[in-house]
């Protein structure tokens, strides 16, 4: 419990940048939520644009605070959302798009096989949830990046798999910790829809669909959760073990690549 706890403590030390994060998802919630209704959507729960480009900022600016906090920069604090370099937009992308491209190689490599050989439905199921565990790993790609911006190296998929190997136990600890808080969050946000619809407010202010006002302001609330924990929290907790075992594994990789290339 100590990493999780110590984990959010970090996180909350500047309490002024978490207005800015609040200020964030409700942006990023109404202007997504407007936009899906604008289009006659608004039950959708496909991204759309704004959620690609909200997402692409709070991504970058993760990073920025994983730099400083690998590197002990101003007490590795959130910093500030100005001068986010564009490197960083850059190489994130890059790794996005390499590692989606895996991810989605391997779905759909799965339901080429069951059209063909398996057919029954657990066999991409099983699959599918194997390549989102093993996604888990990929925050050390990202740790990797974020400690001096350099992508190089890191678009082996078999580094994921080594990384499994060297860590597979703390960090499946951790995860199912953070894990743990998220019924705790459910469990607040059922609170909050019963104390509304004990008082009625649940059904003030009409906005589309199935949503009222009360659902904005608790989608809202959601959003700025899932940021500190999964955006920050938890990639944080992952550092320890970075540098102990993954930074020493990268820098293992690199010099053997770059032997194979010399000889």
């Amino acid at each position: 419990m100590a990493d999780l706890t110590e984990s959010y403590k970090k996180i909350y030390e500047n309490k002024k940048m978490h207005l800015w994060l609040f200020i964030l998802s409700f942006l990023w919630t109404s202007t997504s939520m407007l936009f899906d209704i604008a289009i006659g959507k608004p039950d959708t729960y496909r991204q759309n644009i704004f959620d690609i480009l909200f997402g692409i900022f709070i991504g970058a600016y993760s990073l920025k605070f994983l730099h400083n906090a690998i590197n002990n920069i101003n007490n590795g604090v959130l910093p500030s959302f100005k001068g986010i370099p564009w490197k960083i937009y850059l190489g994130m992308i890059k790794l996005d798009i390499v590692w989606c491209f895996y991810a989605l190689a391997v779905i759909f490599l799965s339901v080429i096989l069951y059209i063909t050989l398996v057919h029954t439905i657990i066999f991409p199921i099983i699959i599918i949830v194997l390549t989102a565990f093993t996604a888990v790993f990929t925050n050390y790609i990202y740790l990797a990046f974020a400690e001096n911006f350099d992508s190089k190296g890191l678009y082996n998929i078999v580094l994921v798999f080594k990384f499994i190997k060297y860590t597979f136990k703390d960090t499946v600890f951790k995860l199912c910790l953070f894990l743990l808080v998220m019924p705790f969050a459910a469990l607040i946000c059922i609170l909050f829809y019963a104390a509304a619809a004990i008082t009625g407010i649940d059904s003030v202010i009409y906005i589309a669909g199935d949503y009222y006002l009360i659902d904005f302001i608790v989608f809202t609330f959601t959003l700025y959760f899932m940021l500190v924990t999964w955006y920050f929290a938890f990639p944080y907790s992952l550092i320890n073990l970075y540098i102990t075992k993954i930074r020493p594994l990268l820098k293992k990789e690199k010099y053997y690549v770059e032997n194979e290339r010399w000889i």
